[in-house]
């Protein structure tokens, strides 16, 4: 609502602008800058496709689908809403294995560590191989950083 509001007064001012300028220099009119704020959702929105997209790429990249990595949507314990994950497929399937109510920390569980290791080195090697990947990983940082901006904008407010 806030961002049509934005628009529309934009709109407003634009109409506006001959009124007022009518008798004056042309040159007496620089410039007129119109910015809009992105919603909290339409930014968390861009992010996840962003990020939907790195991996979407880096799966085709990657010749070893036991690190391709798949996200999805999960309805987390306690949360309203669901969440989006994106995890490993030997994550995936170890989780499967064990009993889905222990938690499962990838980065010390013994068995998953060495693994999270070799796809942070798969992911930094295809990455440093491939424009079009770091064009993706890029967008996600963005996108990434400017929801995160946003929340705490938001929260501070």
């Amino acid at each position: 609502m806030k961002r049509a509001h934005t628009v529309l007064a934009s709109f407003i001012a634009l109409l506006a602008l001959p009124v007022a300028a009518a008798g004056q220099d042309e040159e007496a009119i620089d410039n007129i800058v119109v910015t809009s704020q992105k919603s909290t959702t339409t930014l968390r929105r861009e992010m996840i496709r962003a990020e939907d997209d790195f991996y979407e790429l880096y799966n085709r990249l990657n010749d070893d689908n036991e690190y391709d990595v798949r996200c999805s949507y999960i309805t987390i314990t306690g949360a309203r809403k669901k969440e989006h994950v994106c995890r490993p497929v030997f994550f995936s399937k170890a989780r499967h294995r064990e009993n889905k109510t222990r938690p499962i920390d990838p980065n010390t569980d013994p068995g998953l560590a060495g693994k999270m290791v070799t796809l942070q080195e798969r992911l930094a090697t295809l990455v440093a191989a491939n424009p079009d990947l770091q064009d993706k990983m890029t967008s996600y940082n963005t996108a990434r950083a400017e929801f995160i901006a946003r929340r705490e904008e938001k929260s501070n407010n």
